[in-house]
């Protein structure tokens, strides 16, 4: 039996207005406005019930690392030799 053949046309009008006066009665002292409630009820029909997916955090950035204090230290050249051994040791594995 389908829902709209529970209520017939002539009720509609008096089921309204009881409606009415509940939602009436039960907002006085409560200090809403009609407005207001009826925004708080199309608030929650039209919030989902699953909480919105996160958004990803931005990746961790490294700090920098801060260079020791004193005179700056010149980079150590690997003599030729070294540097074709080692390549040779890659290219053999």
């Amino acid at each position: 039996m389908p829902v709209e053949s529970w209520l017939n046309p002539e009720e509609v009008p008096d089921l309204a207005a009881r409606a009415t006066a509940m939602i009436d009665a039960a907002l006085t002292g409560s200090g809403l406005t009609r407005e207001a409630y009826w925004f708080a009820v199309r608030k929650g029909y039209n919030t989902p019930y699953n909480d919105p997916p996160r958004k990803r955090a931005a990746p961790a950035q490294p700090n920098a690392v801060p260079s020791p204090l004193g005179e700056a230290v010149e980079p150590v050249t690997a003599p030729v030799a070294v540097i074709a051994a080692q390549a040779a040791e890659a290219r053999a594995i």
